[in-house]
């Protein structure tokens, strides 16, 4: 199962791809009404206070509390009972029927699009669109074209709730909604309502962790081993550090005490855990606070050999003008993992962060400033998470991810700037969910391509 899910404000040019979960069908309920409007109160009229949008109105007059049936239906489109059962009530007269679910708007994805309604009812109907009154006609009538129309503007491609309401007091029953994306209700512009638009269930992506991304994934799984202290202090440093074998770690942050480089102009190669032909090496640590300008950061942990995986990296640098490299793999067993976190208040950036190879891999990515370029890769077997908030930028940011391999994949992106040019591609796996949220700032638009597959 795929699930999809994308927000979009402002300007946007976008694809995306969805599986919605019992699709092409509302649910329904019928009831025995013994009265008619204004009297029949429940679910959204009021005499004195109208209508309401929670079916809050107390002591309904007329209306029985027992479901008569229930059940699904595919649209609220086509119903002409005339004298005959409504549904399956039971009943023909003295009935009322509430119809609930989701409704996915129509449209290009990420515009706002404005939906044209006109109903056809007998007796009373009312329709209410994600906390919207679309349709109010709660009354005594008998079928005509239209009854009531109504329109609303949303998100294309987004789902909302709906809510729709009928009764039948006596004589023919009816009910037929129809639409059109023109102002014009004329009999040519009416259409059913496609099936496709309605679900039972509204999609929601099963992207996990929070709450603190777990604590921030249990304090990097806890610190063991062998561990360095570093704090430099100075501009145009060249810094070379490399840990062979298992258990090695870098500390910083608030893992344990610190690991500080303050200056411009710095450039660090670490490597963790290689291994070139025997030995073991895993469970390695790299926690670092940079703060200052145009600094080079290469990170290795893991490599090939024996290596069994578990590196987990944590970085915080503010500053600017950075080009980080940053490669996580191993060729250990699929219950290694590997975790990496990095987080920049800075502009400017050239990030490529690569979780290669066997076990599960966690990834969060935080960068408040602007014209970023980053290009994440997660791959090999295992399942696949990260959490990307690019935020406040007046230039482009520039954003590639790949998620491929065996297992489940799951993306949380935040793209907030003047300009953005995304592309997901989440492939290889059964479960595949992504939730994208962009604001874009530039009348020309942002681009967004997502693709899941096989």
């Amino acid at each position: 199962m795929r699930y999809s899910l994308i927000k979009v404000s402002s300007f946007l040019i976008c694809f995306f791809f969805t599986t919605l979960v019992n699709a092409g069908t509302l649910n329904y309920k019928t009831y025995y009404a013994g009265s008619y409007a204004p009297n029949l109160e429940f679910p959204f009229y009021d005499s004195v206070a109208g209508y309401n949008t929670d079916g809050s109105n107390s002591n309904p007059y007329g209306l029985g509390t027992t479901v008569l049936s229930s059940g699904t239906i595919s649209s609220p489109s086509g119903y002409y009972w005339g004298s005959g059962q409504v549904l399956d009530s039971g009943r023909s007269d003295y009935v009322a029927v509430e119809i609930t679910g989701y409704i996915t708007w129509p449209g290009t994805t990420g515009e706002e699009t404005t939906v044209y309604f006109g109903v056809a009812a007998d007796d009373g109907v009312f329709m209410n669109i994600d906390g919207t009154n679309v349709i109010e006609d709660w009354e005594q009538q008998g079928t005509a074209t239209w009854n009531a129309t109504g329109s609303l503007t949303k998100t294309a491609g987004t789902q909302y709730p709906i809510t729709i309401w009928m009764y039948e007091y006596g004589g023919g029953a009816a009910l037929d909604v129809n639409y059109c994306m023109t102002a014009s209700y004329a009999t040519s512009c009416q259409a059913d309502m496609p099936t496709s638009w309605f679900s039972t269930t509204q999609v929601t992506p099963t992207i996990t962790p929070t709450s603190g991304q777990t604590t921030t994934i249990n304090t990097a799984k806890s610190t063991t081993g062998n561990g360095v202290k570093m704090n430099v202090d100075g501009d145009n440093n060249t810094i070379n550090i490399e840990q062979t074998g298992e258990d090695n770690f870098i500390i910083g942050t608030d893992w344990s005490s610190d690991a500080t480089v303050t200056g411009n102009n710095n450039t660090l190669n670490i490597d963790q855990g290689n291994v070139t032909s025997s030995g073991n090496s895993g469970n390695n640590g790299i926690a670092l606070d940079i703060t200052g300008s145009t600094n080079t950061l290469n990170i290795s942990q893991g490599d090939y050999g024996t290596d069994v995986g578990d590196h987990r990296m944590w970085i915080d640098i503010d500053g600017s003008t950075n080009t980080m490299t940053l490669q996580q793999r191993n060729d250990g067993t699929t219950s290694s993992e590997h975790f990496m976190s990095l987080d920049l208040d800075s502009g400017q950036n050239v990030i490529t962060m690569q979780q290669l190879n066997d076990g599960d891999k966690i990834l969060f990515l935080d960068i408040n400033n602007n014209n970023n370029t980053v290009d994440v890769n997660q791959s090999g077997t295992g399942e696949h998470y990260l959490d990307i908030s690019l935020d406040t930028g007046s230039y482009a940011h520039d954003v590639d991810i790949s998620q491929t391999g065996s297992g489940d994949h799951a993306a949380r992106v935040q793209l907030d700037g003047y300009s953005t040019d995304f592309d997901l591609l989440q492939q290889g796996s059964i479960d595949q969910d992504y939730n994208v949220d962009m604001t874009c700032g530039v009348q020309a638009g942002c681009t967004l391509s997502t693709t899941q597959g096989n």
